[in-house]
């Protein structure tokens, strides 16, 4: 993971959280095929399960942070009760952006990277994400820019964690993301600029990506 281009991105967005949720599954429980509507936290405080990111499978227990971008796919199979929290956010690039930030965006995009860990420190970040998922159903004004701030402060002790642990995030295979996109609205008139809004990647990329992995 290049830290300072990920600070450098995080630095330069506009960060939206759009849902905390509290969840708990019985043992035995399924999630399946959950499509991220936007970038997600998923952090285990209780249990274990195999959890899917797209066609990566991961084996977690308590304490335990994920990671995965918009539009990949989250499956849960829990072999015993299963606690934790998951944050929902959406980052968009500030206007008017500086090119060079834009063009990093393109190739180091943190928001959409995928990653499972287990933090060597896991109570700072349980503290931020409890602290977090009560203010968030506070519902006041000043409760939500709290959240703002508590979010913040989650990611700034996950990117050290990250940092110390070697920890090497997997870019998502934007091509197989198209191609699953495709496959499930064949029904429906489909562009490459709504694939590409889908999958929070510039046309451009998408296309570049396409022609090299095809070969044409």
């Amino acid at each position: 993971m290049k830290l300072n281009d990920h600070i450098v991105l995080w630095n330069h967005v506009f960060i939206q959280v759009m849902d905390v949720r509290h969840k708990k599954m019985d043992k035995g429980e399924e999630l399946r095929s959950y499509r991220l509507p936007v970038s997600a936290f998923l952090y285990t405080v209780r249990g274990s399960a195999r959890v899917w990111l797209d066609d990566s499978i991961h084996r977690v227990d308590r304490f335990h942070v994920l990671h995965g971008g918009k539009g990949m796919c989250l499956s849960v199979l829990t072999e015993d009760v299963l606690e934790y929290y998951i944050i929902l956010y959406k980052a968009t690039l500030a206007l008017p952006g500086r090119k060079e930030v834009a063009q990093l965006l393109e190739r180091e995009n943190p928001f959409q990277n995928q990653y499972a860990f287990a933090p060597h420190y896991p109570l700072p970040l349980y503290d931020k994400v409890k602290l977090l998922e009560q203010e968030w159903h506070k519902g006041s004004g000043l409760g939500k820019l709290h959240v703002k701030a508590l979010f913040h402060h989650f990611v700034f002790e996950l990117l050290h964690q990250l940092d110390r642990q070697g920890i090497q995030p997997l870019k998502p295979d934007l091509v197989a993301q198209a191609v699953t996109y495709i496959r499930e609205h064949f029904s429906r008139p489909i562009t490459l600029e709504s694939i590409a809004e889908d999958l929070e990647c510039s046309t451009g990329h998408l296309s570049r990506l396409f022609k090299s992995k095809m070969h044409v």
